[in-house]
């Protein structure tokens, strides 16, 4: 689930921070207050919004079914779609914020270098803007990977009883089997498997950055 979200996540929003990032001043003071609004929202709202909206006889059904796409009503509440569907949902501003800063720094100057030389708007883009964003895309990614992962409240809502995430099973172990031993073995697992993506990633990302760096002096 928490790799899912994270691509996702980055799939989605990576647009949204570049074109975030890019805008003009006042725009981009009514595109920040959008991005941040999730924040203003508990999760146990969104996710019971999303439970309107992805039910059986939800929205989003009854949109397929007016329009003709559908003959039956989707199940998609109470499965692993619904889940990472919130959790994107949920975590947008920690990866639209964390890219779109990175990519409001890029210097303008490197692209028009890029096209004079005669790269076109896509190539510039995966061989300049992309690559100098990629800080901002590894802190993005860490955020959303680790959030993901401890999260509750959305997985317990949209997932149902029978879908079982790390999270969900520690407070399963502990008020509902009285297994303290377990859940503190969950628990110990679930850390260290952060503590391991967080080093990880931060040494690949020193790495990288070094490796800018020495291009740029270059």
């Amino acid at each position: 689930v928490s790799l899912k979200t994270t691509f996702f996540s980055l799939l989605l929003w990576y647009p949204a921070a570049f074109y975030l990032a890019r805008a003009k001043s006042k725009l981009k003071n009514l595109l920040m207050i959008m991005t941040v609004f999730p924040f203003l929202v508990s999760a146990v709202v969104r996710s019971y919004g999303w439970m309107v909206i992805l039910g059986k006889n939800g929205l989003l059904n009854q949109l397929l079914l007016g329009i003709g796409l559908i003959n039956k009503p989707l199940t998609i509440l109470y499965t692993e779609t619904a889940v990472v569907i919130g959790l994107v949902h949920l975590l947008t501003p920690y990866m639209i914020l964390n890219v779109a800063s990175v990519i409001q720094g890029i210097d303008r100057n490197v692209e028009y270098a890029a096209y004079s030389l005669g790269a076109n708007p896509i190539l510039t883009f995966f061989k300049v803007v992309f690559p100098l964003s990629a800080p901002g895309v590894i802190s993005g990614c860490i955020l959303v990977f680790t959030l993901s992962m401890t999260g509750y409240v959305t997985p317990k809502l949209l997932g149902g009883a029978k879908f079982r995430v790390m999270s969900t099973m520690v407070f399963q172990e502990i008020n509902v089997n009285f297994n303290w031993g377990f859940a503190s073995a969950i628990s110990y697992i679930l850390l260290f498997v952060i503590l391991v993506i967080l080093l990880s990633s931060n040494y690949l990302g020193m790495r990288y950055t070094k490796k800018l760096g020495g291009c740029r002096n270059a």
